[in-house]
């Protein structure tokens, strides 16, 4: 004999199960819960009509005759609302479309959608219409902060190597002179001292001025500041950085050089320090009408799918609006484990603004 207390567990297990199948119910979808209710029904005419026809009719003619025309409404209302549910798929189709980075797509018109769904697709596309235009706005707002940003870093670099670095030159051969004039050996040990100061100082400045603006970008090229980058970031040892490219690069528009040297200091400096990497790859293509630059670790990756959805990092924001600002592709491929490839492609002059095609896409690497 069972206890009261396992009489009620039995009972409280057997409710959960039933609600757990009433919700599995509830949740099959229109169509198999229509097909569902009219085949019951089908079924339970049908036994009806044999149980009568066995005993009275001794036939199941009749049967089988009103069955047909109960299975074609069956199909009928299948149908129906299939085509019925066209509309939401087409809702359902566009919302992922958008997640996945197609600002364009909109929800088409349908000629089976009724006057509410029509409403919910106008509205999406409303909706829609309203978010590229901001899109639009904060584009044109980052393009302005980038380009502000950049005559900025020029005016401070050009200050720096012409103003600054010019007037520690100067005050290092005055020291220069002094120290040949100069005939107290403890006074020569100070000048000594404090020119070796000032020529690390110097040293500094100049390279802080091409940190900010490298003048070899300006004055030799795309390809000779790009090797310029790898061979500085080689000399400290930290990992093995390696160029490959054509040795010149003729007739680029300034702001097409300036937008990949950009991108490709960014990405390094992305993967100098987040990615723990062995070996960095820069790669400068030139196909045609495009330069595409490639940079590539074998460090340890991350989720760029997360990394969109939390919106974080400043840097790959910056080094799409950078590639999009003269009429390029930004993309970066990246799986954990298996490093990061960013990859710009953009014209050799500079044109309008591009979309956000597939601008961070996540996919392995080969």
């Amino acid at each position: 004999m069972s206890s009261p207390a396992t009489a009620i567990g039995t009972e409280r297990a057997g409710g959960v199960r039933a609600g757990g199948f009433i919700a599995a119910l509830l949740r099959v979808p229109l169509v198999g819960k229509i097909a569902g209710a009219n085949a019951v029904i089908v079924v339970a005419t049908v036994g009806v009509l044999l149980a009568v026809g066995v005993a009275e009719l001794a036939s199941v003619r009749m049967a089988v005759a009103l069955a047909v025309p109960l299975l074609s409404g069956l199909a009928v209302n299948v149908a129906l609302v299939f085509v019925a549910l066209r509309p939401l798929r087409d809702l359902e189709t566009t919302a992922l479309r958008v997640w996945r980075g197609e600002l364009e797509a909109r929800v088409p018109p349908s000629p089976v959608a009724d006057a509410g769904i029509q409403r919910v697709g106008h509205t999406l596309n409303v909706l829609l219409d309203g978010l590229a235009a901001d899109r639009a706005r904060l584009r044109t707002l980052a393009t302005q902060v980038i380009m502000a940003g950049d005559r900025e870093r020029a005016t401070i670099a050009r200050e720096l190597h012409d103003s600054t670095a010019q007037s520690l030159a100067a005050l290092l051969l005055e020291l220069s002179v002094l120290a040949g004039q100069n005939r107290d050996p403890g006074l020569t040990e100070r000048i000594e001292r404090v020119r070796a100061i000032l020529t690390d100082v110097l040293d500094e400045v100049r390279m802080l001025a091409h940190t900010v603006h490298p003048r070899v970008l300006d004055d030799l090229g795309l390809v000779a500041a790009l090797q310029l980058l790898v061979r500085e970031t080689r000399q400290r040892g930290i990992v093995a950085v390696t160029f490959e490219g054509p040795a010149q690069v003729a007739e680029v528009d300034p702001a097409c050089s300036a937008a990949l040297y950009r991108v490709a200091q960014e990405a390094l400096g992305n993967a100098l320090r987040h990615a723990h990497a062995s070996s960095i790859a820069i790669t400068l293509v030139a196909n045609g009408g495009t330069l595409r630059l490639d940079v590539a670790d074998d460090g340890v990756g991350f989720a760029v799918e997360e990394m969109e959805r939390r919106r974080t990092g400043m840097g790959l924001f910056t080094m799409q609006e950078r590639a999009m600002l003269v009429g390029g592709e930004f993309r970066i491929h990246s799986e954990a484990g298996r490093g990061t490839r960013v990859t710009a492609t953009v014209p050799v002059n500079a044109t309008a603004p591009a979309h956000a095609v597939g601008a961070v896409t996540a996919a392995p690497q080969t």
